[in-house]
């Protein structure tokens, strides 16, 4: 991201002389992921962290928790044409209904983790559903 961004900053940056708008609007618009890009990879930015109540995903200084009688199942999905870690949420989590119904209706699934980690998502799923299986009953 941070190479794409700075190489459309860079071609923004040399259109200007011909087209000023379309140059300094590249320039503005791909400049602002130049330092989210920047954020993105400092240590501990972005984070999936497993316990065993649940899982919290980490990013741009906010954090979610959701626990493991939430879930149904992790699955890796093609939504659009990237490939992602959805959630499958239990027909008892009542929680954000909507916008659970929005996702779902827009992507195919209801919830999802970002494909930013350092595994590849088959790992990452496996591991999840791990936990899930180990913390997640119900019955207890």
């Amino acid at each position: 991201m941070l190479f794409g961004s700075l190489c459309f900053v860079a071609l923004g940056v040399w259109i200007v002389p011909q087209k000023p708008l379309l140059g300094w609007s590249c320039v503005a618009f791909f400049g602002l992921g130049v330092p989210t890009s920047v954020f993105m990879i400092l240590p501990g930015a972005m984070y999936l962290k497993l316990d065993t109540e649940g899982f919290e995903l980490g990013s741009f200084f906010r954090k979610h928790k959701t626990k493991w009688t939430d879930v149904e199942r992790f699955e890796v999905r093609a939504i659009h044409t990237t490939k992602i870690i959805t959630v499958v949420y239990s027909q008892a989590y009542q929680e954000q209904k909507l916008a659970r119904a929005i996702s779902s209706s827009l992507a195919g699934a209801e919830g999802g983790l970002p494909n930013s980690y350092n595994a590849s998502l088959d790992q990452i799923v496996t591991a999840l559903n791990d936990w899930k299986s180990r913390f997640g009953r119900t019955d207890a």
